[in-house]
């Protein structure tokens, strides 16, 4: 009779009626929570993703596009030379050059390509750093 009224069906009512005689339960923990075979019970606690660093991964992106930010206008300071090398022996992740194969290419000995590389590694941690 009530769904008639209420223009629903017998089953939403149904549904209704055991929604509003449900016992309202403390969303956080309170001292005189129930314990159920050995557990508390309190939404609170299902609800909470504890292996959840929410915070902490925005911090770390944040940290990692700082850093590629930092290396990409510090390898802007390099001579085009010294940023070719650079990328070809620590930022090719598909085929990291050779120092003999930078040497032919540029018609010098490996050691030579060597020192470059290391002057140019020197002046990026300095512009890094600063």
């Amino acid at each position: 009779m009530v769904a008639k009224e209420l223009g629903v069906s017998k089953k939403d009512v149904h549904e209704m009626e055991s929604r509003m005689s449900a016992q309202d339960m403390t969303f956080d923990l309170s001292p005189d929570d129930d314990m159920r075979d050995g557990q508390l019970v309190a939404p609170v606690l299902y609800l909470q993703d504890r292996n959840s660093d929410f915070a902490g991964d925005i911090e770390e992106d944040n940290w990692d596009n700082h850093a590629v930010d930092k290396l990409s206008f510090a390898l802007e300071k390099l001579d085009e030379r010294s940023q070719h090398i650079i990328r070809a022996r620590w930022l090719n992740d598909d085929n990291k050059a050779t120092l003999q194969e930078l040497a032919n290419q540029y018609g010098v000995s490996a050691e030579r390509v060597r020192q470059l590389e290391k002057n140019a590694m020197k002046k990026l941690r300095l512009a890094i750093e600063a």
